[in-house]
């Protein structure tokens, strides 16, 4: 037969396996067959692999579009591409019912992404909890998020409104209900990082580690705990996003083995970066960053399985509002261009984490856990055609001017790194040939499944 698209002379990352030379062969928008090196075939376009790994799409399952700007999913979608994401899970957060919020979400992300999406709403207040079995029955919807450190008026700077423990336990119960639903949770202890604010402020501290003094690893350790008490005893399966300490892993140990779901994940940003960092608040995000051990740390439950997902948790904030004291510097940055980068050049390349546990992390269990298995997140016939050509021995630095994130930093901006992405490829069409983004606003559309169920490691 002939196929429309031929990906031929490269090493290919296969479900579980080490990279193996193998041709890929894609008919529409899916993967038609995997071939022996070399093995006749008949094709339109032929791309020529030799010299470079082929992985799956990577699958972000945290970022943050719309936060930074109204019109992020044009830029931000773009900047992904570039950096070999072709699936994103996006966390929207509204104080409305979401019945009405989530089909506008789907709206702007179907007129302006170049990638596929899934989308997270962040369940703020009694009606959201109230609707959630209509998100979930009318709307596709089977992921939320809950920020458990927004109570009183922490998250009111967001439009985030205060809620409770009793909120959040109800909110579990609820998750619970549905076996197709999944609850992330960002876990600080918010009565206690006031207290602790209070206290590092009055000494006239204004660094970056000032601020990370002040929400300290036993702050998101608490409230992973409460987090992980009420999964057992709901039995809601339970994602935890942008784990930061050694502390908070040695309590997620403790917990697992008592037949709760739990999904551990982390981000690049903890895995690089310290509160020491010369870069000051442009390194400010919640929770903050920590120390060399808890990075190390980090690095080695990756390796081990531990951590099962990283997510960029990008965000489009400009360098304008970064700027000033750690204490009114606006949290968060952009991540989705370099995350891959950053796991190929310091896992793999620094630290001998081998490809296929990197391809695991960013890109099978993503989407295994939010059911987007078996259409994405593997190299298999019939899955979707998403891959992303990889020269592990390219050397560049990164800079921000390269990303077309509205953007106008990067925290990497000035590091070196090694194995970057030179080709996208996004159900079965070429979106990013060399850095350039050629796909069309509006491409990409949205993806949806149930969550896994039961472990991944």
């Amino acid at each position: 037969m002939t196929y429309e698209l031929l990906v031929r002379g490269g090493k290919v990352l296969l479900p579980g396996r080490d990279p193996l030379a193998c041709d890929v062969a894609i008919s529409g928008q899916h993967i038609a067959a995997v071939l022996a090196p070399g093995e006749r075939a008949d094709a339109e376009e032929v791309i020529d692999a030799s010299g470079l790994h082929v992985l799956p799409g990577i699958v972000d399952p945290h970022v943050h579009f719309g936060l930074g700007h109204p019109d992020d999913w044009e830029t931000e979608s773009r900047a992904a591409a570039q950096g070999g994401i072709t699936t994103v899970r996006n966390y929207i957060q509204s104080t409305r019912s979401y019945t009405l919020e989530e089909p506008e979400e789907r709206a702007r992300a179907a007129a302006q992404s170049v990638i596929d999406w899934v989308t997270s709403p962040i369940i703020m207040n009694e009606e959201h909890l109230s609707e959630l079995p209509r998100y979930i029955a009318e709307h596709g919807i089977e992921t939320f998020k809950y920020f458990a450190n927004f109570k009183g008026r922490e998250g009111a700077y967001m439009g985030v409104e205060g809620t409770d423990t009793g909120f959040f336990f109800a909110l579990c119960r609820a998750v619970a209900a549905d076996p197709r639903a999944l609850i992330a949770v960002h876990p600080e202890n918010i009565e206690t990082i006031w207290r602790l604010t209070a206290e590092v402020i009055s000494t006239g501290r204004e660094e970056l580690a000032a601020y990370s003094d002040a929400r300290p690893d036993f702050a998101e350790a608490h409230d992973i705990f409460t987090a992980l008490l009420f999964a057992r005893v709901t039995g809601c399966r339970m994602y935890l996003p942008h784990v930061t300490s050694r502390l908070a892993l040695d309590v997620i140990a403790r917990q697992r083995g008592d037949g709760s779901t739990i999904y551990v994940e982390t981000c690049p940003h903890y895995l690089t970066h310290t509160a020491l960092s010369p870069i000051g608040s442009l390194a400010k995000v919640n929770p903050p960053l920590r120390a060399d051990d808890d990075c190390e740390a980090l690095w080695s439950a990756i390796a081990d399985g531990s951590i099962v997902a990283v997510g960029s948790d990008h965000n489009s904030r400009p360098r304008a509002k970064k700027q000033g004291p750690v204490w009114t510097a606006s949290a968060g940055f952009p991540g989705v261009n370099t995350l891959l980068p950053v796991m190929v050049s310091e896992g793999h390349h620094r630290r001998g984490i081998p490809l296929r546990r990197i391809v695991e992390v960013l890109s099978g269990n993503p989407a295994q856990i939010l059911g987007l298995a078996p259409r994405k997140g593997a190299i298999a016939p019939g899955a979707d055609a998403d891959l992303v050509l990889v020269d592990l021995d390219r050397e560049a630095t990164v800079d921000s001017a390269d990303s077309d994130s509205r953007s106008d930093f990067s925290i990497y901006d000035g590091w070196k790194m090694r194995g970057w992405p030179v080709l996208t490829i996004r159900r079965g069409s070429i979106i990013v040939r060399d850095g350039e983004v050629i796909a069309a606003p509006g491409t990409g559309r949205a993806v949806s499944g149930r969550p896994a169920v039961g472990s991944t490691a």
